[in-house]
């Protein structure tokens, strides 16, 4: 996987790697064939003299191996880096363009993991890549020159490096399988921070809650240390057993191949400077395939991440799209139908059939308890889920999967759990003079301000969130505007306000609202109200209660 990452992701140049890899090589070669001719020129002379030709030709390979090695360093770090900015870019793209049930039953912290911390450890681990590239083929060059000096020691250095090998794939096979279940571990610790910020209030309201979190904490925070300490041994085990075999492989040249090799002797010192000298780039081998198992089990999330995102992937997202008109007369859900899969034998919840047409310009309240189906029908008019049975229409025209990124256009909205963005996203002309009077109209112009593009400040109250969410959805001036229970978090002086001064001030602006609503005092602003009980929808006529 990390290949397949590097090369088709990276798009780096094969040839030019290759031909970095073997300068680098040459060089760290003709190191040592310079070191080994000056010493048996100073043993046949039996004086000790400068060589000057050879000193030249040590500086000119000491250069040729620093420039080729740095070269090396810096293709196969920006190519991964290009690879994983590539990727990354291509993950958010399909997160935008996927299925948005999909993404609500994955979650946000497989995204997050893969998409930040993944990406992270390969980033840190891009210079392995071209240790092991380098070094695998000096070890090469290497054995190429223990075979021009004596072909008895090449045979026996070679059987003992595969054999090494072999067993050293083996442990690194345990290895990266520990490494997968060490990320998985880590993927339960991080969710479990994730509720300890995201549930911060909670957990402070309820000593239980907190000592069952911190016990849950605890628990996969202790696995995650035990399962880190054994991937940490096994990883220096195989290292230490990498190096130790190779002192073997000295060994067999020292002991073994002058039993074998008539005038071994005369070679001895220059084959075992070269077995020597072999230990560093296959130490380099050893090391980088060790750190690189993290970096491959990160490259295979990341693109099993890329892969399951792809087949989420919302139908008719790509390709050309269709238009939507702005102007359109009414809205209809005809015979909708929308139900949540059903787990651990449950009888899975199901909102619909709906059938509603609404009408430009008209205020509709939606109201019911507590998962009644109010969220789920505000998904489906706005087109974030797609229904099972039936389907949305524009002017009696039904909205098709190539018209429904158009027609999520139509709608601004403000759900419970809506997120504000410090900036505007997707508002390409802010009206300044605008901003400025809805701030004013909603009373938070002494709060926050708008600076450009950008809220000045949004650390604020649950209310004041909502009221500047709602000054950024007027502003990016949609014909029909979702309001999720929007009321709840205002004080009664301003939800008043809100019902009988900004309600009709919209409608007079010719805006659609959709409003989710357990105000009762205020149904009469409404033109319709919609009710839902346990996934079925009636309208209730005016003066009349549920």
């Amino acid at each position: 996987m990390l290949a397949k990452f590097f090369l088709e992701e990276g798009r780096a140049s094969r040839r030019r790697l290759a031909a970095g890899a073997v300068l680098a090589s040459l060089g760290s070669l003709l190191l040592l064939v310079t070191v080994n001719l000056a010493a048996a020129e100073i043993s046949v002379q039996g004086e000790d003299r400068v060589d000057w030709s050879l000193a030249v030709l040590f500086v000119v390979a000491a250069l040729m191996y620093y420039l080729a090695e740095n070269d090396l360093i810096r293709q196969i770090g920006g190519a991964m880096e290009s690879a994983i900015d590539r990727v990354r870019l291509r993950l958010l793209d399909a997160v935008c363009r996927a299925d948005y049930a999909a993404i609500e039953r994955m979650g946000s912290s497989t995204l997050y993991e893969s998409i930040t911390q993944a990406t992270g450890a390969l980033s840190q681990n891009s210079q392995f890549i071209a240790l092991s590239i380098r070094s695998a083929v000096l070890t090469a060059m290497v054995l190429l020159y223990i075979l021009y000096l004596s072909p008895v020691a090449f045979l026996l250095v070679l059987a003992g490096t595969v054999a090494v090998g072999v067993m050293y794939s083996k442990l690194g096979g345990r290895l990266a399988k520990r490494y997968a279940v060490m990320m998985g571990v880590e993927r339960r610790l991080f969710q479990a921070v994730g509720d300890l910020f995201d549930g911060f209030k909670e957990i402070r309201l309820s000593s239980r809650r907190s000592a069952d979190l911190a016990s849950g904490f605890e628990a996969v925070s202790g696995q995650s240390t035990a399962i880190r300490i054994d991937v940490q041994g096994r990883a220096f085990q195989q290292l230490i057993f990498g190096h130790v075999a190779f002192f073997f492989l000295l060994a067999v040249v020292v002991f073994i191949v002058p039993t074998y090799s008539a005038g071994f002797a005369s070679d001895v010192v220059k084959i075992s400077a070269a077995v020597i000298f072999m230990i560093g780039p296959l130490g380099g081998v050893i090391q980088a395939v060790t750190v690189m198992a993290s970096a491959e089990a990160a490259a295979r999330r990341v693109l099993e991440l890329d892969a399951r995102l792809a087949a989420m992937a919302e139908p008719g997202g790509d390709g050309p799209q269709e238009a939507i008109a702005t102007d359109f007369a009414t809205i209809s859900l005809n015979s909708v139908l929308y139900a949540y899969p059903g787990t651990g034998g449950e009888r899975p919840f199901s909102v619909g059939p709906l059938d509603l047409r609404i009408r430009r310009g008209e205020v509709i309240f939606v109201t019911g308890g507590n998962g009644s189906g109010k969220s789920t029908f505000l998904k489906l008019l706005v087109g974030l889920y797609r229904p099972d049975h039936g389907h949305l229409a524009i002017d009696c025209q039904a909205v098709g999967d190539r018209a429904r990124r158009a027609y999520r256009e139509l709608f601004a909205a403000v759900f419970t759990d809506s997120y504000l963005f410090r900036r505007l996203y997707g508002v390409p002309r802010i009206d300044a003079r605008e901003a400025r009077r809805l701030l004013a109209r909603l009373e938070m112009d002494r709060v926050t301000a708008l600076d450009g593009d950008a809220f000045t400040r949004t650390d604020l109250s649950s209310g004041q969130r909502k009221r500047v969410m709602l000054v950024a959805a007027l502003l990016a001036e949609r014909p029909v505007l979702i309001l999720d229970e929007w009321a709840a978090d205002q004080d009664p002086r301003f939800r008043r306000i809100f019902y009988r001064e900004l309600v009709p001030e919209l409608k007079a602006r010719g805006i659609t609202i959709v409003a989710v609503t357990h105000d009762d005092h205020y149904f009469d602003a409404a033109d319709r109200r919609l009710h839902f009980e346990e996934g079925r929808m009636t309208e209730i006529l005016p003066g009349k209660t549920a």
